[in-house]
C-alpha cells in the first residue's frame, strides 16, 4: 500500500476525489494517484496526490487534458486541489 494512503484518504474523506464515490462501497482501498503525472513533470508531493477509484484512475491515466467533443477544443481535466467539483460536474 502507498505510504501516503492514510493521509490522502483522510483528507479526501475516503471518497474518490474525481467522481466522489465512497471508498466503503467498494470494500477495498482506493488508489493514490498523481494529479499531474510524474511523466508530465508533476511533483511527488502530498499536494499532487489524490484518492481515486480504480475507474477514474484508469480513465485519467497520465493525461491532464482531453478534447471536448462538443467544441473540439482541448480542456484541462478537473484538478481536486484547484477546482470546485460543482463547477465542473453536473449530476442529473
Amino acid at each position: 500500500m502507498n505510504p501516503n494512503y492514510t493521509l490522502v484518504a483522510e483528507r479526501a474523506s475516503h471518497q474518490c476525489e474525481y467522481c466522489h464515490a465512497p471508498e466503503l462501497v467498494f470494500n477495498f482501498p482506493f488508489e493514490i494517484e498523481h494529479i499531474t503525472p510524474l511523466s508530465k513533470q508533476g511533483a511527488d508531493s502530498q499536494e499532487n496526490l489524490a484518492l481515486a477509484c480504480r475507474s477514474c484512475n484508469l480513465r485519467k491515466g497520465n493525461r491532464v487534458s482531453g478534447v471536448d467533443p462538443d467544441s473540439n477544443t482541448s480542456v484541462r481535466f478537473f484538478h481536486p486541489r484547484q477546482d470546485l467539483w460543482g463547477n465542473h460536474f453536473q449530476v442529473n
